[in-house]
């Protein structure tokens, strides 16, 4: 092996190793997408098919629940096949940076982009902070989507200038991959392939054509299973069921009075702090009480089964909802910063969110490289469908910033070439003659050092929402041991039904009255409550509040008791049973 493939192999092992070890500390705590992810997983590896929620579903794409299953059917617990997948992913996106680099710069370029790549922060958010504190920017397909995009982009790259018929198809391929792993991924194909007809057409070379013709159809017969199964779930044909559920403004006909549209409650929450916005418009019951209304959790099958009532059992005792009929409002986690209130979309939005992938700096690192690094324009043009593909989600639904995480890899590499180029006019100096060499070290270890502030704070495990977490885990295995193979249990966060190994549900945020007949319509064995999350509990007994649901209890008229099971510091269970005539 040379010497740069050598050190391109040591910073590879190096960003493997560092990701590793935040993902080690990272516990047992789960964002809700990764949850989400991990339970599309387990219904492919089942043979459920791609269900979540009792239902087919079509909001998240199927590529990294597919590997996941793959990998825990060859005896990776599920958790550690998606981190796994993550940490892997994560360290190989120095390959096609590196290659970028090389191709645009120099060798010197490109193994300083590898380096900035595996020392990058918001590539390395996988710790448990507060947004506002600070973010956790990993949700399960992030890592393989960035992968798979800057290697398609580097295939393309390849198949123009060297003609080769094998970049050429991996081009294709590598761009469905990067679509079936993201719905972004389908604008970053696009642009790619807009950029290469542009290349052919101003160098004149037709005689590529037939090859970008393959590609083309290669990526199409990638990605056609999975548009054959959009378009036998939604009835029509589509490039994802996502866009429906995020792309209007206007409230599910189902929703509470006052509740907004997907797209604007979405911004509301991540730039304004509003969670009520979220709630009232993702997790609103449809109007029979027996569903949820938004396609976000699964599109329903036609079906003869008889509608449950949902107005027929009485309120237990101690389990009230608030006024009008809605939840009691609960802050997720006693103690959370809030997010100051600032535009909810925009260009001050971006600008926001761009800061929080790239530090300010760093940003002005890669803006000199633009600048002053001597980029030639071909690294100009193959960067627009970067820039295409980051501004298309703000542009069509809202801001968020793990949307631009797309930016950093394409960010490291014209900032290595500012640094080195710096580094070569400060090495004339004969007062700095190690420059070159130092330069890009400094850089990464000023990189490096939010990181590992996060990391110090948190291995101890002690981290408020990593002690939520570890409860979660705590009540999911305690229910995995109380609940039949194969129960249903309805819960906010899905973490508890993948600890308890056990269906999920989730809980929709209304009164308890007409959770109680969803849950009933959906076959659950159990609710599960909580104090961190949204709950028609106005006073828990305890942090988690299982209501046990048997048929004893299910037969319509009469109020009803909560009548104690087992009782724990941090788990209270009940069982539902009619409150005795007086």
């Amino acid at each position: 092996m040379s010497v740069p493939g050598r050190r391109l192999a040591a910073i590879l092992l190096g960003a493997l190793a560092l990701r590793l070890v935040l993902l080690v500390a990272r516990g047992d705590y789960l964002v809700y997408d990764e949850g989400y992810y991990l339970l599309l997983a387990r219904s492919l590896r089942a043979g459920h098919g791609f269900t979540l929620n009792g239902l087919p579903h079509v909001a998240l794409s199927p590529l990294q629940p597919l590997l996941v299953a793959a990998l825990s059917l060859a005896g990776v617990p599920d958790l550690w096949a998606s981190r796994l997948l993550a940490a892997a992913c994560g360290a190989l996106l120095v390959v096609p940076v590196a290659a970028l680099a090389r191709r645009w710069f120099d060798e010197r370029v490109a193994a300083s982009a590898a380096l900035f790549v595996a020392a990058s922060p918001g590539l390395l958010a996988f710790l448990p902070f507060f947004p506002g504190e600070r973010w956790n920017l990993y949700f399960g397909s992030e890592p393989l989507y960035l992968v798979l995009g800057l290697g398609a982009l580097t295939a393309a790259v390849r198949a123009v200038e060297e003609s080769a018929w094998r970049w050429w198809l991996v081009l294709g391929a590598l761009a469905a991959a990067a679509y079936l792993t993201r719905l972004e991924g389908a604008v970053l194909g696009g642009a790619i392939g807009l950029v290469v007809l542009g290349v052919l057409a101003r160098r004149r070379a037709a005689h590529l054509v037939p090859r970008a013709a393959a590609a083309l159809l290669v990526g199409v017969v990638v990605a056609a299973p999975y548009l054959v199964y959009l378009h036998g779930t939604l009835g029509r044909w589509a490039v994802s069921g996502r866009v429906q559920t995020v792309a209007t403004d206007e409230a599910p006909a189902a929703s509470p009075p006052g509740a907004r549209g997907p797209s604007d409650a979405v911004r509301a929450f991540v730039w304004g702090g509003d969670r009520e916005a979220l709630w009232r418009t993702l997790y609103a019951l449809d109007a029979r009480g027996q569903r949820m209304a938004s396609q976000y959790w699964g599109v329903p099958r036609l079906s003869g089964r008889p509608v449950a009532g949902t107005t027929d059992v009485g309120t237990p005792r101690d389990l009230v909802a608030g006024p009008d009929g809605a939840p009691a409002s609960r802050t997720p986690l006693a103690g959370a910063p809030r997010t100051p209130d600032v535009e909810r979309g925009g260009p001050r939005a971006f600008a926001r969110a761009l800061v929080i992938v790239l530090p300010w700096w760093f940003l002005v690192l890669t803006v000199c490289g633009v600048v002053w690094g001597r980029a030639p324009r071909g690294a100009l043009v193959w960067s627009l469908p970067v820039v295409a593909a980051t501004l298309a989600p703000a542009l069509l639904a809202y801001v968020e910033p793990r949307a631009l995480l797309l930016l950093v890899p394409a960010g490291c590499i014209f900032a290595a070439a500012a640094v080195v180029r710096a580094a070569e006019v400060t090495a004339r100096n004969p007062g700095f003659p190690r420059a070159a060499s130092v330069a890009p070290l400094a850089v990464a270890v000023l990189l490096l050092l939010p990181t590992a502030r996060d990391l110090a704070r948190a291995w101890p495990q002690d981290l408020p929402l990593q002690r939520v977490a570890s409860a979660r885990r705590a009540v999911g295995d305690a229910l995995g041991r109380r609940l039949a193979a194969g129960a249903v249990l309805v819960a906010w966060h899905p973490a508890v039904a993948i600890y308890a190994g056990r269906d999920w549900r989730v809980l929709p945020y209304d009164g308890f009255e007409r959770i109680l007949g969803y849950a009933r319509y959906q076959g659950a064995s159990a609710l599960v409550f909580s104090t961190f999350e949204p709950s028609p509990l106005r006073e828990a007994p305890r942090a988690f509040t299982v209501v046990l649901l048997d048929s004893a209890a299910a037969g319509p008229g009469g109020n009803l008791r909560l009548e104690p099971v087992e009782q724990t510091p941090l788990l209270f269970v009940g069982r539902l049973a009619p409150e005795p005539a007086r």
